[in-house]
């Protein structure tokens, strides 16, 4: 980044106090947690009810209710129309300095780590994401899923398994390893 580009971005940053920005259509219920300097856009909605069910024993489908939180550590900016649920019990965690793109979904339970960058229309299921990590556009995390630090995955990726490689990149349906990441 050019050293003009680079103090124009620090004086911006100046201009914002700490205190979070948020949308006046955004709603925080008392659940949500938000750490500083913390931006979030038009249309995003934190803390809802997950998408988590069980049967009963007649084979009924029964809403899991939700009781856990969100907690949102500093310097995270959610873009328009992104959907954070909360924890079943524990709670949803995105790492300071990360990024979500718009119209994302963040299911219960999921933990990002710091400075990921999550783009648009990603679907991430109940998973937990290391630091550093990029994921591509229209891409799918399912439950339980663990990915290392650095990962880098592709476009349209569908991860369905652990990616424990650290730095390396990922990109299919479903994803595979293809090389290691360069600095």
């Amino acid at each position: 980044m050019g050293k003009e580009r680079l103090k124009f971005c620090l004086e911006m940053r100046q201009r914002y106090s700490e205190t979070p920005s948020i949308h006046e259509s955004v709603i925080i219920p008392k659940w949500v947690v938000l750490g500083r300097n913390v931006s979030i856009h038009e249309g995003v909605t934190l803390g809802s009810q997950g998408f988590g069910f069980e049967r009963d024993e007649d084979g009924v489908w029964l809403h899991i209710p939700h009781v856990g939180g969100v907690i949102i550590e500093d310097d995270v900016e959610i873009f328009e129309g992104t959907n954070v649920c909360r924890g079943t019990v524990s709670d949803t965690v995105i790492g300071r300095g990360t990024k979500i793109d718009a119209l994302c979904q963040i299911g219960h339970n999921v933990t990002i780590g710091k400075n990921c960058i999550i783009t648009s229309k990603c679907m991430i299921g109940g998973c937990v994401i290391g630091d550093n990590v990029w994921i591509g556009p229209n891409t799918t995390v399912m439950q339980k899923v663990k990915i290392a630090d650095g990962v880098f995955i592709g476009q349209g990726s569908n991860v369905v398994r652990d990616i424990s490689d650290l730095n390396s990149v990922w990109a299919g349906n479903p994803a595979r390893f293809l090389r290691w990441r360069k600095e």
